[in-house]
């Protein structure tokens, strides 16, 4: 096969498995529109479809055949129509006008530098080249984050870890550790899975937190959505330019985690409001392929994750969810629309027996011809050439209207810490390293503690009307302190991490401003990627149909809303900078805020010994 013969099949397929591909996207997205029972699993499972049916359908050398256009009509009423003797004279002098003919579209073809199709060609794998770089860039990103990553030594992580993956019926764990250079839980590798903890927001989890964060990055080694995510990554590579891949791309990795989040509220220790502030927590955060993180990639897939959360899928009975896979499946198989088969003609009986003059004629036209033709009129030879240009194949469908997404506010930042004394409930939980040691002291509305959170319950019990009381558990002892310095100690040396906070939420505030103005931003941005893709299809069909006065219009607006997309990236650029310095604030009071934990738990770890020793703490 020639260069140009296998540029004109990679053209011909890439054009035929776009339009099935925005055929199947509208039914599936019908279909997840329409069918608001369906399951997160089984919508990923869908969307993984559509990705497979790009990939298979441009790899598939024989998609199969619809015969579903109309036939062309045969000039078979001409030839019967017409005498023998003026079929034989005109077969006599449209024989080498045809050669000509011929000829003359052979010299032409032979004058053309590179057909259309090798340039075609040659674009698409340029830009297959540069998505294999980006891929690899993040490929190599990943690999030396996990170089770097230490082994974890939280005793609280470590034993959280173990007692989840026993819950979960898990034999073999993947390998637990902490890097600095990660924001949120993320699994990472599909043959030998690692799962990385951030080191910074490690020691400011509570258990709860940290539960949820490690049952949903172990949901995602039970669905082994690593090995899964790479048709859609595939599909995104071999059809960077067609917007199916990269809707099939984005629909079926928020499916994915939110499948995930479903399996984490399964279990009944954990409530979807407390999930929900985690998710928020862990923010927005891209993971390098091939990696899945707990945080959300974008504020979009944030919101509709925490919408997703109020409600609650029920998977569809047996025969609903058959005939829904049916028809994915049906649709996911390449096919190619062709014409039906035509009728045999019926040989015409000449009028008159061909003399023998004209037997000399029939033999050097079978010489000078692939096969004999009959005697057909001069139209009917030109219509039934085999060396005619076929017709160009139609234009792909046009693409479906994309729902409009409702804008949704991003989510407001968390308050900053009250001061004690205020009316609404306040709950300082600064998670102990020890094993079963734990303290709660409450003091009105407010509670600061290191513990689990059923251990409010204990302690409320021991609170004699609206007096402050301190809960303590250690060494498996249970203790209660009402003595009012012993009270004022306590608090003495949690004030420097109240305080901290305080200003940790003042940053959080100026961060969330910021980031509600980059969401909002981003918003828009989507919204006129959408319309250029759009615009991108429109153009593919006009060229097809070789309308230039469309071509330059569509090229006008293209031009248009690349201006307006860089207007808002550089407002990005901006907002990003002012991002900056406050990230680096907070690193600055993390820091001060790790060593201001060890100083806490040292004096409260003496203040309680003391306690204890001296008999403030009275045993219960």
């Amino acid at each position: 096969m020639g260069l140009e013969a296998f540029a004109d099949l990679i053209a011909s397929r890439l054009f035929a498995v776009g339009g099935q591909a925005i055929l199947l996207a509208a039914l599936v997205w019908a279909l997840c529109r329409f069918l608001p029972r369906l399951d997160a699993r089984t919508r990923a499972w869908l969307w993984w479809l559509v990705a497979t049916q790009l990939v298979v359908g441009l790899l598939w050398h024989a998609p199969i055949a619809l015969p579903l256009l109309p036939t062309e009509p045969a000039a078979v009423a001409a030839m019967q129509a017409a005498p023998a003797a003026a079929d034989a004279a005109t077969y006599l002098t449209t024989v080498p006008a045809t050669i000509d003919a011929v000829d003359t579209v052979s010299a032409q073809d032979a004058g053309t530098p590179i057909a259309w199709s090798v340039w075609l060609l040659a674009a698409w794998l340029a830009g297959v080249a540069v998505m294999l770089v980006n891929s690899a860039r993040h490929a190599l990103r990943l690999r030396g984050q996990l170089k770097r990553a230490r082994p974890c030594t939280d005793l609280r992580a470590n034993e959280e870890y173990a007692a989840l993956g026993r819950h979960l019926g898990l034999s073999t764990l993947p390998t637990l550790r902490v890097s600095d250079e990660i924001d949120s839980p993320m699994l990472a590798g599909p043959w030998r899975p690692v799962l990385l903890l951030p080191a910074a927001g490690l020691a400011r989890m509570r258990g709860d937190d940290l539960r949820m964060a490690l049952h949903h990055e172990l949901a995602h080694l039970q669905r082994r959505d690593l090995w899964w995510a790479w048709m859609p990554a595939l599909a995104q590579h071999l059809f960077f330019f067609h917007p199916v891949a990269h809707l099939a791309a984005r629909e079926y990795g928020l499916a994915r985690e939110v499948a995930c989040d479903a399996a984490v509220l399964a279990d009944e220790r954990h409530a979807p409001h407390d999930y929900g502030r985690l998710l928020v927590k862990l923010g927005v955060s891209t993971a390098p392929s091939p990696a899945l993180a707990g945080a959300s990639p974008t504020f979009r897939i944030l919101k509709r994750r925490l919408l997703m959360l109020q409600h609650t899928a029920s998977p569809l009975r047996s025969s609903a969810l058959a005939l829904t896979i049916g028809l994915v499946l049906l649709g996911a198989v390449p096919y190619q629309v062709t014409a039906s088969a035509p009728v045999a003609p019926v040989a015409p009986t000449p009028a008159v027996a061909p003399t023998a003059a004209l037997a000399p004629v029939a033999a050097a036209t079978a010489t000078a011809t692939p096969q004999a033709r009959p005697a057909v009129a001069p139209r009917a030879v030109a219509a039934a050439s085999p060396y005619a240009v076929p017709a160009p194949p139609p234009p792909p469908p046009p693409a479906p209207a994309v729902p409009a997404v409702p804008k949704v506010a991003p989510p407001a930042p968390p308050a900053p810490p009250k001061h004690p004394g205020h009316s609404s409930r306040h709950v300082i939980n600064i998670d102990s390293e020890s094993n079963g040691d734990a303290y709660v002291l409450i003091e009105g509305n407010d509670v600061t503690m290191a513990g689990r959170s059923d251990d409010i319950t204990t302690a409320r019990k021991l609170q004699q009307g609206n007096a402050p009381v301190l809960w303590v558990r250690q060494d498996g002892k249970q203790y209660v302190v009402r003595d009012s310095a012993t009270l004022q100690r306590f608090k003495a040396a949690h004030a420097p991490m109240e305080a901290l906070g305080a200003q940790q939420g003042k940053l959080g505030e100026a961060q969330g401003a910021l980031g509600e103005r980059q969401g909002a931003l981003g918003e828009k941005q989507g919204e006129l990627g959408e319309k250029m893709a759009a615009i991108a299809s429109e153009q593919a069909s006009a060229a097809m149909r070789g309308g230039q006065g469309r071509q330059a219009e569509l090229d006008r607006k293209m031009e248009a809303l690349a201006r307006e997309q860089d207007a808002l990236a550089k407002q990005q650029d901006v907002l990003a900078r002012q991002q900056d310095p406050l990230a680096r604030q907070q690193e600055v009071l993390a820091r001060r805020q790790e060593a201001a934990v060890v100083q806490m738990r040292h004096d409260v770890g003496r203040l309680l010994d003391d306690s204890i020793r001296n008999g403030k703490a009275q045993r219960l």
